[in-house]
């Protein structure tokens, strides 16, 4: 709009610019209706009907109609599958698939490229029932990221991005890093439920430590807790090494919390006097090198000599290795492992039962 008013002789003109909302001052375009018809034609060949009610055609996102897997294994029955496809920037599609069971555990599968039938290629070669891995009675729901690669007939090479399991009054969730060679991050937190949230069990550092050195003690955040676990390795080994180790995780949470507080000790005392070494190496490296510095005063060492070189330049390559060092060490003193008095992991429980999972919502 342009007012122009005349002021001391002056002809003043005030613009005003309307300017749209949205990214950079540019309002995306919506999906024009032919744009809806070539997009869905691959969809439609294979029975897959979009659901306009649940789409958005501003912001480019298509949704499509529900389908319900029955009659195939019974913990996977009445499973609900249900794809979205997106359109972020010109010229590249996100497909995702979200598969709920009736349980209400969730896994997504999603993939990025040019060419939509393409990428419901790709989605359809992963069956839905690969999101998830059942130990005992409990599902673990494994989302993944499908990356682009040739057509071979081996199975694709999924990249696990998000696992979550739901044990006893507990959800263990595990996100790995996007950075190669860096440790995947755990989180357990207790389940909730409509009155609110539950007390947090009381669960040691080393719960999941005592698997081995690739476990990480937990540390305390909020009423949760969090900790990591190895993951050395390329795509996509490294994303089966991380669902072996979560298969073993559960299987260990499962028993542990399902048996009284003591037995944990009683069972792998010996695993928790280690962890309590590994977490002391970081010291007794200081205190050997300490010891050592103080030990050369009474040596005759000639000031020539490789080992003096080596004397003087090792606090130098020290510090640069822990500048190289993926994880800082800490140094601790920590307490030395007990059995626990108390009967229950869920004390605030009448009888010392975990929670039932079946009278508890979504975590």
């Amino acid at each position: 709009m342009c007012d122009a008013r005349k002021t001391g002789g002056l002809l003043v003109e005030n613009f005003e610019l309307a300017i749209p909302h949205g990214l950079d001052g540019v309002t995306e375009r919506p999906f024009t209706h032919h744009e809806i018809l070539r997009l869905i034609e691959p969809f439609a060949r294979r029975g897959r009907h979009v659901d306009l009610a649940a789409s958005d055609r501003m912001a480019r996102r298509l949704t499509f109609q529900p389908i319900v897997h029955e009659g195939g294994a019974p913990e996977f029955d009445g499973a609900r599958e249900i794809l979205s496809l997106e359109n972020p920037r010109p010229n590249l599609y996100r497909l995702r698939r979200t598969v709920t069971l009736a349980t209400g555990e969730a896994a997504d599968l999603t993939t990025e490229g040019p060419d939509a039938a393409e990428l419901l290629d790709r989605i359809d070669r992963v069956p839905p029932r690969d999101h998830f891995q059942w130990i005992g009675d409990r599902p673990i729901a494994r989302s993944y990221r499908l990356p682009p690669a040739p057509s071979s007939p081996g199975p694709p090479p999924l990249t696990l991005t998000l696992a979550v399991a739901r044990l006893r009054g507990l959800v263990l969730r595990v996100t790995p890093s996007t950075v190669q060679g860096y440790p995947a991050e755990i989180e357990l937190t207790p389940l909730t439920d409509q009155a609110g949230a539950e007390p947090p069990p009381d669960l040691p550092d080393d719960i999941l430590a005592t698997l081995g050195w690739d476990w990480k003690p937990l540390r305390r955040r909020g009423n949760g807790w969090v900790g990591s676990v190895r993951a050395p390795g390329r795509e996509p080994e490294r994303s089966r090494r991380v669902e072996a180790a979560l298969e073993t995780a559960v299987a260990h949470l499962n028993r542990t919390l399902a048996e009284p507080p003591h037995r944990f000790h009683e069972r792998l005392v010996r695993a928790r006097w280690m962890v309590v070494f590994r977490r002391m190496i970081p010291i007794l490296v200081v205190v050997v090198l300490m010891a050592g510095a103080i030990a050369t005063a009474f040596v005759d060492i000639p000031q020539d000599s490789m080992l003096a070189m080596l004397i003087f330049n090792l606090p130098t390559v020290l510090l640069g290795l822990l500048f190289t060092m993926r994880e800082i060490p800490r140094l601790e003193f920590p307490p030395p492992p007990r059995a626990s008095r108390k009967p229950s992991w869920f004390p605030s429980r009448a009888g010392g039962e975990a929670p039932d999972d079946a009278a508890l919502g979504e975590a």
